[in-house]
């Protein structure tokens, strides 16, 4: 799934990452690095006598999960990412925050008004 596209010095730079947990660059369609997916350890390459490193960072609240920091010759780049940027990260941990904040409202209010199972039987036998 692709994450991240940028274009450098007229090269485009693609980086996909896969459900297996390995990270891949791309420089005009062409692999050029692969790893497993580390916070740690950049994607080091070399382009056009330029030394490029690519470091991931985890940001819960973008779309992929994931944002880039692109160093040149050891400089931080200010880089735009032209991927399209879609809310499905969020709209997925809104979802699940709003189930969370349900059950545990749902199992306070049982707590604290518990049911008598016995008589909401007979209310519902002598309503039908």
């Amino acid at each position: 799934m692709k994450c991240a596209e940028y274009y450098l010095d007229n090269h485009k730079i693609e980086i996909h990452y896969s459900f297996f947990g390995n990270e891949r660059i791309f420089i005009n369609g062409d692999k050029i690095s692969e790893r497993p997916l580390s916070v740690k350890k950049p994607h080091r390459f070399v382009l056009g006598g330029n030394k490029y490193d690519i470091f991931s960072k985890l940001d819960i609240a973008g779309p992929s999960g994931r944002d880039y920091e692109i160093y040149k010759n050891g400089m931080v780049l200010s880089l735009v990412n032209f991927k399209s940027n879609n809310s499905k990260a969020l709209l997925f941990l809104i979802v699940v925050l709003g189930l969370a904040t349900g059950y545990a409202l749902g199992l306070f209010l049982y707590q604290r008004y518990p049911v008598d199972f016995e008589k909401l039987q007979l209310l519902i036998s002598n309503w039908f």
